[in-house]
């Protein structure tokens, strides 16, 4: 067994050894949610103070012990952008350097085979996101073990009720490379029993469904987009798989894709909410009613556009969350842009936990080639978000291919990811791809909105 192989059987193994608490904590009352919340903040904010430059200048003089929630105010908001001016001073191990983190996965991405762990057990990520501006973050051991169990505790605390049956099989369409979290996180079960396979979103689908029907899974793990277009193919009489249980990730989910899992399966979707930067956010249960935060894990603060908090929010236009854990890269009051609507009513699936309804601005969606070739965004974001002198980008279909405008700090080889996106688009299918990359000043925006839409498809 090799390094990473190793590393990965310990994350799995103790991820599951985490499995009873992690659901144990969905019963916890909004009181005890308070105090895990309260007594998380005070130790997360106390280690940022003394091993961190930026945090120790930021916060000032605060005292971490007595640190209450309504004291969260008095911290400024951290950005993505503030992420990566500050990086090297945001770390509590003051070893860590950004350059370094950067180059290892430059490596990564140019030779897969390399252990993915960077310096021992931290795992670094890079992502563009939708947004198109690209973070590097690292999750500590605690990071990757507590993300996993936000993840699936809810699926496991069903199976401790509801035993399955074999074989128990789990097809997880995510990143194949482990340069994305996705590829990292999901295809992780908290069952011992339970076998998971990847299934690249860049594989076409029609491979993607016949592979799909040789393994016979009975469980379904993968991007929103790509979840409703295999619900599509299971009514269509192509995907001929008996699925008990759908989740669906990184991206809005859809009414139509649970009508059609309904149909097609007699079940609907449990939809997750979350991102790079703060891990697993919300998962939803068995009551359908919504994404249950794991508000025992991270606290959020939905705030309007001057980041003032909204007590009872109904359309939050942001959220501010702390992570609670993972004391390498603490992510205190961090930005996340995503609009969304909460549900302020009585929680079945997690009582001591707010909803969120709808997730808005993260849809990305699909280029479609001669009417049949479907190509997902996450192809481009794999070769983009991994660019270390790209800044924000704008991806435009053409027909035969992708036009491809960039700002960018320092050298950029055009050439070279013309040439690897161009390969990636022909794996996924398009015959004899075009696609040409320029280096721009600015993108185009909305001109009434100012918002910035990521890729664009044909009209």
């Amino acid at each position: 067994m090799d390094e990473f192989a190793r590393l990965r059987a310990r994350y799995i193994a103790e991820a599951q050894q985490m499995a009873p608490e992690a659901v144990a904590r969905l019963s916890w009352t909004r009181d005890q949610v308070v105090e895990a919340q309260t007594l998380g903040l005070r130790k997360i904010v106390g280690h940022a103070q003394q091993h961190s430059p930026y945090y120790a200048k930021l916060i000032g003089s605060l005292e971490a012990s007595t640190l209450d929630l309504s004291d969260l105010t008095k911290i400024p908001p951290l950005t993505k952008e503030l992420v990566m001016t500050h990086w090297d001073d945001i770390v509590t191990d003051r070893s860590l350097k950004l350059e370094q983190v950067v180059e290892h996965l430059d490596r990564l991405k140019q030779d897969e085979t390399l252990n993915p762990y960077f310096r021992g057990d931290l795992y670094a990520a890079a992502t563009g996101g939708t947004s198109g501006k690209r973070g590097v973050y690292l999750w500590d051991w605690e990071t990757c073990v507590i993300t996993a169990n936000i993840t699936f505790r809810m699926e496991h605390q069903y199976d401790l009720l509801n035993p399955p049956s074999s074989p128990r099989r789990t097809a997880v369409v995510c990143a194949g490379s482990y340069v994305h979290a996705s590829r990292m996180v999901f295809p992780t079960s908290l069952d011992p029993q339970r076998e998971t396979r990847v299934f690249p979103a860049d594989m076409p689908l029609d491979r993607m469904v016949e592979e799909m029907n040789a393994y016979q899974p009975d469980r379904l793990v993968g991007f929103a987009s790509i979840v409703e277009e295999l619900c599509a193919m299971a009514l269509d009489g192509a995907l001929k798989v008996k699925l008990n249980r759908i989740s669906a990730n990184s991206e809005p989910l859809f009414d139509e894709a649970r009508a059609m899992a309904r149909e097609a399966w007699g079940i609907d979707i449990n939809d997750t909410w979350g991102a790079v930067e703060i891990g697993a956010a919300a998962t939803e249960g068995n009551s359908y009613g919504g994404a249950s935060l794991a508000e025992d894990y991270v606290i959020f603060e939905p705030v309007d556009d001057d980041d003032q908090p909204m007590p009872a929010p109904d359309r939050a236009e942001r959220l501010l969350c702390t992570k609670l854990y993972g004391s390498v890269m603490p992510m205190i009051r961090y930005e996340m842009t995503d609009k969304m609507t909460f549900d302020m009513s009585n929680n079945p699936d997690a009582p001591g936990c707010r909803r969120i309804m709808e997730i808005r601005g993260r849809a990305d969606d699909w280029f479609v080639y001669g009417g049949a070739i479907k190509v997902h965004p996450m192809v481009f974001r794999d070769v983009l978000g991994q660019e270390r002198h790209i800044s924000e980008y704008q991806v435009q279909q053409t027909e035969q291919g992708a036009r491809v405008l960039i700002i960018a700090h320092g050298e950029l080889p055009l050439a070279q990811l013309e040439t690897d996106l161009a390969k990636v688009l022909s794996h996924s299918g398009v015959t004899a791809p075009e696609v040409s990359v320029e280096r721009v000043d600015n993108l185009p925006r909305h001109p009434e909105t100012k918002k910035l839409k990521r890729f664009v498809p044909l009209k």
